[in-house]
Order: structure tokens, then C-alpha cells, then sequence
């Protein structure tokens, strides 16, 4: 799903905005919400290693193009961070 994001960032500023094809968000989600926006901002930005944390603002629905947008605005304060993206380890789950 990540790979289908549009990601516009605003040169000077902490604002971001994210355009994902209707059919990828919805897979995932079942209507369009704050929450959910969040929750795939925080993904999103754990998966492409993007510095700064994400706080969605608003969200929309485009129908006419099929696109999502969410508009993110990223708080850069360097005492937290979200965790990185681990791959989990399913060779090894049997060991201890």
C-alpha cells in the first residue's frame, strides 16, 4: 500500500500531505477518520524511515479522482521518536 502514496512535502514548513489511491485506503480501512489517518501516518512513516513525528489534521475523499489526501503536520522534537520498522525474524520464532 505504501508504495501507491503520493507524498508532497512543503518546502520551509512542517506540513505534509499524503494522496493514496481510494482502493488501497479503504482496503485497509472502512471509512475515513482521523484515527485511521493516524494510524497510517504513523505507519507510513515508520516504513520510509521519515524523521519527525506525523499529527494528521484533516483528511478527505476525493471521488471524482479516487484519491484520499491527509494533510500531516510533523512535529520534529528530537526526544521522541517512533520506533523503526523491524522485519520480524520467522525462521528463527522456535528459539529461545
Amino acid at each position: 500500500m505504501f508504495d501507491n502514496i503520493f507524498e508532497t512535502v512543503v518546502r520551509g514548513s512542517n506540513t505534509v500531505f499524503l494522496d493514496i489511491p481510494e482502493s488501497d485506503y479503504f482496503l485497509s480501512y472502512e471509512s475515513l477518520s482521523i484515527e485511521n489517518a493516524q494510524e497510517l501516518a504513523d505507519d507510513y512513516f515508520i516504513t520510509r524511515a521519515r524523521d519527525g513525528v506525523p499529527h494528521v489534521k484533516d483528511i478527505t475523499f476525493d471521488a471524482s479522482i479516487h484519491r484520499v489526501k491527509v494533510i500531516i503536520e510533523v512535529e520534529h522534537n528530537r526526544e521522541h521518536k517512533l520506533d523503526p520498522y523491524q522485519i520480524p525474524d520467522f525462521l528463527n520464532t522456535t528459539r529461545d
